[in-house]
């Protein structure tokens, strides 16, 4: 089930020994539209500050009575770094909250993404990455952390026209945003539409600008969201096939366990097998991680570690290559995540109801 981002504003945050305070806002990743934290002003017993808490540490919410419990102490909350959400959350702020609370880091070895996919949220790679993944297809991205309060309002720019102002968030079991909700009372009177982040082209920020690759006409007819009812596959379905918006692309998490230090690759058919485009970031455990932005398709990769490759060790199906060896098999399909396997980005198939793979991918 979506849930509207308004639905949290205001809710209680309980911690294991007492309440916390309430939630002011969310803030998700603007690469992969996942909710990452929720931005807390403290009070009770506590001294007052606003503090974020990542949704690492929420158990199963009371959406009736708007209570979230998180698996933390008062202790906990009252020695955690203090954070600005004044100003933009820098990935030190977050090494240092999740070492605080020994929480696993989201990141992994960064995201990335086809540079012809022409996401316009993207943000700007450095000079340093450009000249490590030199000519590939796949550029190394960084994450990067925003509000939905600073997302709140902005207005909404179809291809021939504005269509409306964001004025909700829906977010699927997974705690990723699925759509915003665009209030369009301003051209059509009473009126709401969804608009998923995979339509946008591009966003400005600063003029809170949100451009996306539908028409105002296809916008006008398109099926009318009602806020009081839950999103239902058909009506999903409807708007999917009226807007002819198919979900091209999927995140694929890659992983692989080896000692520590080594260097740690992965490459396929997705880009042209370049053995140094993507590298895993190491999480000191181990475990080797990036996540990837693929089109549907069907695909063939294989690890490369400190030079030597390797099959992922998970049981997936593998093909014979030209070397003499033989290649893992990858097929991206329309997938949603599994509410039970969220935190090891487990898949599961729409239209067949199975899991597609496990991660970890070698080991």
């Amino acid at each position: 089930m979506n849930r509207s981002a308004s639905n949290w504003i205001n809710s209680l945050v309980r911690a294991k020994n007492g309440d916390i305070g309430t939630v002011e806002q969310l803030y998700f990743d603007d690469l992969t539209w996942s909710i990452r934290y929720m931005s807390v002003k403290v009070g009770g017993t506590l001294p007052s500050r606003n503090i974020l808490i990542s949704l690492a540490a929420l158990d199963t919410p009371d959406w009736e009575k708007r209570v979230f419990p998180v698996n933390l102490t008062l202790a906990q909350i009252r020695s955690s770094p203090n954070t600005n959400t004044e100003e933009p959350v820098l990935r030190e702020h977050e090494v240092a909250l999740h070492a605080h609370y020994a929480w696993p880091h989201y990141w992994g070895g960064g995201f990335y993404v086809p540079t012809e996919t022409g996401l316009g949220t993207i943000p700007a790679v450095d000079a340093e990455t450009i000249a490590a993944i030199r000519s590939s297809r796949v550029q190394k991205l960084g994450s990067h952390l925003r509000s939905t309060q600073e997302v709140m309002g902005s207005l909404v720019h179809a291809t021939d026209g504005n269509i409306g102002h964001v004025e909700d968030f829906l977010a699927d079991e997974g705690w990723v945003i699925r759509y915003l909700v665009v209030n369009t009372r301003n051209w059509q009177p009473d009126r709401r539409v969804l608009v998923s982040p995979q339509w946008i082209r591009k966003i400005s920020w600063i003029d809170k600008k949100v451009f996306v690759d539908l028409s105002q006409e296809a916008v006008k007819k398109s099926p009318k969201y009602n806020p009081l009812k839950p999103v239902s596959l058909d009506y999903e379905s409807r708007l999917l096939s009226h807007l002819k918006k198919p979900e091209f692309t999927e995140w694929i998490m890659f992983k692989f366990h080896a000692p520590p230090g080594s260097n740690v690759y992965v490459a396929g058919t997705f880009n042209n097998w370049d053995p140094t485009a993507i590298k895993l970031g190491d999480n000191t455990t181990g475990a080797y991680v990036a996540t990837v932005l693929l089109p549907l398709g069907r695909y063939e990769y294989k690890f490369i570690v400190n030079g030597d490759w390797h099959n992922g060790p998970d049981g997936s199906e593998q093909v014979p290559n030209s070397f003499g060896t033989t290649n893992n098999v990858l097929v991206v399909e329309r997938i949603i995540e599994h509410p039970l396997h969220h935190p090891t980005f487990s898949r599961l198939s729409v239209s067949e109801d199975r899991l597609l793979w496990r991660t970890p991918l070698g080991g």
